[in-house]
């Protein structure tokens, strides 16, 4: 600066400091070498009540000291070298975009910086996911942006939120959580970057992962519906119903008494046998068809068994070892064993019959015999 009276005292300060210029008469010059952004501000110059001061000039903005901010004075760098001049922005943001100026006196150039946006990318992907049937799957991935829009897929289809499926997005964290999963739930999930899906030749706008869902493991349970013993008459239909749980699905056999044969199809036999049931059914009952029935379901967990009983009445059998003694021309002692087949209930009385020889004729003599032996 030159000053109009040589004699006048002057202060010159430079970002805030005060500064000895070169003086030569009434011109006081003040030079920086090697000019960083980070020196660049306002140089102040002072003379009695008179102000002067003068600025650098960036992009149509004065770009002005800003303190000891490291990343200033590392991505923004001003050099200096003879007559070049380089202004060095690294790390360029959008709000960098803008025309940028060069002043000397009153000659200037200008430079437009155009900053195309970056696109996002996935800092982290997704993982493949192995869960128990029943259980929540969760898949994570990280965006290199916060604002980025994303889509789930299963199986290429957007899936939308839902009752099972919940969405999340925490910063540049997204998730996706699906509920109860169940074997159809198994298949390949991807998250994408909606923005990077519209651009030609993209081929990372979305990362992938697959749910593998294991089966829940069940041991077996069986169950009869049935309370105590099925009482049917001979020639009558019967059915015996078995509740059947486990998994994976259980093996279903039924068996008779004590023997491990195992009851097949038949002309009088059915068997029935569901995801959750198993059912028996006999028709034209027999007495040869009374006993205990054993209903067995085994996977590869465990085995259970539940059984019942069935008695099916008929007439008792012939009784056993008929003896007659003291005989006389008119009387005799019977006595006998019960018979072997009492036709599922218990024998209350028993029926003598007797025939007179020269009438050749049956008729009842008793009909109340409550014992295993009378006096005919």
């Amino acid at each position: 600066c030159e000053l109009q009276q040589g004699e006048l005292s002057i202060n010159q300060s430079f970002l805030g400091l005060q500064v000895k210029p070169r003086v030569a008469g009434r011109v006081h010059t003040l030079t920086v070498r090697d000019v960083k952004l980070s020196e660049a501000g306002e140089v102040k110059v002072t003379a009695k009540d008179f102000l002067t001061q003068a600025q650098l000039f960036v992009g149509g903005k004065t770009l002005k000291h800003t303190g000891d901010s490291e990343h200033t004075k590392h991505r923004i760098v001003y050099r200096a070298d003879g007559l070049k001049h380089t202004l060095t922005i690294k790390d360029c943001a959008m709000e960098d975009e803008g025309e940028y100026t060069a002043m000397v006196g009153d000659d200037k150039c200008a430079a437009e910086l155009i900053i195309s946006e970056a696109p996002t990318d996935f800092t982290g992907q997704l993982r493949d996911q192995t869960i128990t049937e029943f259980e929540d799957a969760e898949f994570t991935c990280k965006l290199s942006k916060e604002k980025a829009a994303v889509k789930w897929y299963k199986n290429g289809r957007e899936i939308r939120e839902g009752p099972r499926y919940h969405m999340e997005k925490e910063g540049k964290t997204c998730r996706l959580i699906i509920k109860v999963c169940r074997p159809d739930d198994e298949c390949e999930y991807a998250c994408g970057v909606d923005e990077r899906r519209t651009r030609g030749g993209e081929s990372n706008w979305v990362t992938t992962g697959e749910v593998l869902v294991k089966e829940q493991l069940v041991v077996p349970e069986v169950k009869i519906k049935l309370d105590g013993t099925l009482v049917v008459r001979a020639g009558d239909s019967f059915a015996v119903e078995a509740i059947v749980k486990g998994k994976p699905q259980p093996d279903v056999k039924w068996t008779k008494d004590e023997t491990t044969e195992e009851i097949k199809k038949g002309p009088r036999l059915q068997l029935e046998t569901g995801a959750d049931f198993s059912k028996l059914l006999i028709t034209g009952a027999r007495r040869t068809d009374s006993g205990k029935y054993v209903v067995t379901a085994s996977n590869s967990v465990g085995t259970s068994s539940a059984k019942c009983r069935i008695n099916v009445l008929d007439r008792p059998g012939p009784i056993r070892d008929l003896k007659v003694s003291d005989i006389t021309i008119d009387r005799c002692n019977l006595a006998w064993e019960v018979p072997e087949d009492d036709g599922g209930c218990d024998i209350y009385n028993y029926i003598i019959e007797k025939c007179e020889t020269k009438r050749g004729v049956w008729s009842v003599h008793s009909n109340a015999v409550i014992t295993n032996k009378a006096k005919v």
